[in-house]
């Protein structure tokens, strides 16, 4: 089987937690900055958990089973037990009403899939091997995160900037595709440490060759 990639704004979208442990936990640290709104449903919850409820104006807590209700009023939820039962019925609700669901280290009570996730500011980039081999996805994440620049704030900003200006100069894409692939070469080759004043007068040099 194999799962599209996409890239979905869940900024303010009712997302359900089901289970209050340490994979509950980890999944909960991943959506945070994302700002959706966090509903997490057990009997039982852990002190990091309690701990994230303080801090977070975005998550709510219920002491209790999970029920129809909870994941009718879902966008997306998360099934963080290792109860099957409690999964495949969690599961089973969600696909009945288009629901994404994710259950954990459960693939087939899944809509979607968790990926290892790389989040700096607005860079985002997700590994996802099928649940066939998640270590490989972590591996590749870590090899990923020591490769992106410090500063890719800064790179994202200045490319983002040159490109709506070489929109008003070229009106080809596949032009405006090459120039920029020129300019990040060129940004690479100097560590990623040039100002925006440099990477212009990169572009309008690579303008003038095409």
């Amino acid at each position: 089987m194999s799962y599209f990639p996409l890239f979905v704004d869940i900024k303010d979208k009712n997302i359900l937690i089901v289970g209050a442990g340490k994979v509950a936990y980890r999944k909960i640290i991943k959506l945070i900055p994302f700002n959706s709104k966090i509903t997490i449903v057990a009997p039982k919850i852990i002190d990091e958990i309690k701990k994230l409820l303080k801090e977070n104006k975005n998550l709510t807590y219920k002491n209790k089973k999970v029920d129809i209700d909870d994941i009718k009023n879902s966008f997306m939820v998360i099934c963080a037990t290792n109860d099957k039962s409690t999964n495949h019925f969690v599961s089973k609700i969600c696909k009945e009403n288009n629901i994404f669901i994710n259950s954990v280290d459960d693939i087939e009570n899944c809509s979607f899939i968790f990926p290892a996730l790389i989040k700096k500011d607005n860079l985002t980039i997700g590994f996802c091997t099928y649940g066939k081999a998640p270590y490989i996805s972590a591996y590749l994440k870590k090899i990923t995160k020591n490769a992106i620049p410090e500063n890719i704030e800064e790179v994202i900003k200045n490319v983002e900037f040159l490109r709506n200006e070489l929109k008003e100069k070229i009106s080809s894409q596949e032009k405006r595709m090459k120039i920029i692939h020129g300019i990040l070469d060129y940004y690479k080759e100097n560590n990623f440490q040039l100002s925006y004043d440099n990477l212009k007068e990169k572009m309008q040099n690579l303008i003038n060759r095409h």
